[in-house]
């Protein structure tokens, strides 16, 4: 499972406003001028993304993160590891928000083939009120 997880400004108008301009007299020099401006601005304000592998050995551990990561729990605890006080300390009074994200697709893979190892080293799966064993 690929885990993403990345800090933003919330605001960005405030950096922004009145810290573009240009004096070229063509409307599309100075509009490209002003975009050129503003994308430095944005990309200075860039916080980062770190990316994680987390592999899994075991299909119920990979089915409680995936629940966390549903409901919101997986968020709220890595709220407490990045954004720590240094964090809150280098961008200043402004709010940050932390985006967390893992794809379905990663996670339906990682499951598929959990089940291909559980079925194929003879392990069994609960299934109603029935035991299904391979």
């Amino acid at each position: 499972i690929r885990l993403r997880v990345r800090a933003e400004y919330c605001q960005h108008e405030s950096a922004l406003q009145g810290n573009i301009f240009s004096n070229k007299q063509e409307a599309v020099e100075r509009q490209f001028e002003r975009f050129n401006q503003a994308n430095t601005i944005l990309k200075s304000r860039d916080l980062g993304s770190i990316i994680c592998d987390i592999k899994f050995s075991e299909l119920t551990y990979l089915d409680a993160f995936w629940r966390d990561y549903i409901n919101g729990s997986l968020l709220e605890a890595l709220k407490g590891v990045f954004i720590t006080d240094s964090l809150k300390q280098a961008v200043g009074h402004e709010a940050i928000k932390l985006l967390v994200n893992v794809d379905e697709e990663d996670y339906l893979a990682g499951r598929c083939k959990l089940l291909r190892n559980l079925v194929a080293s003879g392990g069994s799966l609960r299934v109603g009120n029935r035991d299904a064993v391979s």
